[in-house]
């Protein structure tokens, strides 16, 4: 097949879907198939594209607002110049500009990879996404239910593919190594008992709820230590909210790390407090290094999570500090939970099992249409 992938993600921005991008156009292209992806010049997506893919043709591309005929134009030009199988499309104004562009070349077919319920009740949507559109995917059943419940993106047309990541444990260290290590790195105490969250500082994270379950955390275990993974435009204000709370000595914002799975450690615990998840990928990347994992019962997380982890309500500190109390009393459900965590990974979200899956379900939309045309 050849593939392209368009992504209009702003610059300074690298999310959950152009990691999966990332991920699928390098599996597609070491199964044989050719992928060319476009974004932004100079964006954090193609740059980290540039240097962790291979045989992946990146494209930088001027991308102007929804329906610029130039736009449109350009990428009609590269889906005819590369006589592409299917656009693999992100967000609503790549579902125009790349959607358009393929149906005035008349050739390739459309897919939608949703990541986020960015679906809008109005008429542009209703009368142009179907017919833009030949094919969704998501990455579980709950997102699914989000998107199709405004009746023009019908259920048949919408693929459940869960997401894989690589598995990294043989480039990890012992459990004890990398506690000394993450320990040494952030200067905390030898004592310190580290609950990591990892993700985008946005309101849909609920970091605000973390935060304000800490000083009853800092109460009843003072050697807790909150390792903050991330970077986004509230990290000023849960600053300033953590130093009203008096909490601030007992948190250390790392900010956006290069690799994440350098600071997940089975020996600390993974703290998830979102309000809004269609599938939960830093959950994901704690279940690979093996950590226990206190979680948000909210959109796909219970999907990924199932039994290994615990479930609370989201939005309620008070449930934030008494599950993570629970664990902090109780090592044996600690590693009985990292267990569980580690093997549901192996089992259910392997990076090979996600490509197949894509791979097959582009096939079966391209050679559909081949059938019927």
């Amino acid at each position: 097949m050849n593939l392209l992938f368009l992504d209009s993600i702003e610059n300074d921005v690298y999310g959950g879907m152009e990691e999966w991008i990332r991920l699928v156009a390098s599996g597609l292209v070491q199964r044989g198939h050719r992928v060319r992806v476009i974004g932004r010049p100079g964006s954090r997506f193609l740059q980290k594209l540039a240097r962790e893919t291979h045989n992946v043709q990146l494209e930088p591309l001027d991308i102007s607002g929804d329906f610029h005929p130039g736009t449109i134009a350009k990428l009609k030009k590269m889906i005819r110049d590369d006589s592409v199988d299917a656009v693999v499309v992100n967000f609503n104004k790549d579902v125009r500009l790349g959607g358009l562009a393929a149906r005035l070349d008349g050739g390739p077919r459309v897919i939608w990879s949703v990541g986020l319920d960015i679906t809008r009740d109005s008429w542009i949507h209703r009368v142009l996404t179907p017919r833009l559109v030949d094919g969704v995917i998501v990455p579980s059943e709950s997102l699914k239910s989000q998107i199709t419940r405004h009746g023009y993106i019908s259920p048949e047309t919408v693929k459940v593919i869960p997401i894989g990541i690589p598995d990294t444990s043989d480039r990890q260290g012992s459990s004890t190594g990398q506690r000394a290590e993450l320990l040494a790195r952030f200067g905390l105490p030898q004592n310190a008992f580290v609950v990591v969250t990892v993700g985008r500082l946005v309101d849909q994270k609920g970091h605000r709820y973390l935060i304000e379950a800490m000083p009853r955390l800092v109460k009843s275990i003072p050697e807790i230590r909150l390792l903050w993974c991330g970077d986004g435009p509230l990290e000023s204000n849960l600053k300033d909210q953590a130093g009203q709370f008096g909490v601030l000595d007992h948190i250390v914002f790392a900010g956006m790390l290069d690799s994440v799975e350098s600071v997940l450690s089975p020996d600390c615990l993974m703290a998830h407090p979102s309000i809004e998840e269609p599938f939960g990928i830093a959950v994901l990347e704690g279940m690979r290094a093996g950590m226990p994992i206190v979680a948000s019962n909210v959109g796909g997380i219970p999907e990924v999570l199932g039994d290994a982890g615990l479930l609370i309500p989201h939005a309620d500190p008070n449930a934030i500090a008494g599950a993570v109390e629970e664990m902090y009393r109780s090592p044996v459900k600690r590693s009985q939970f990292a267990s569980s965590s580690r093997r549901r990974f192996e089992e259910h979200f392997s990076l090979d099992a996600m490509v197949y899956a894509v791979e097959c379900y582009l096939a079966e939309i391209i050679q559909t249409e081949k059938r019927h045309g």
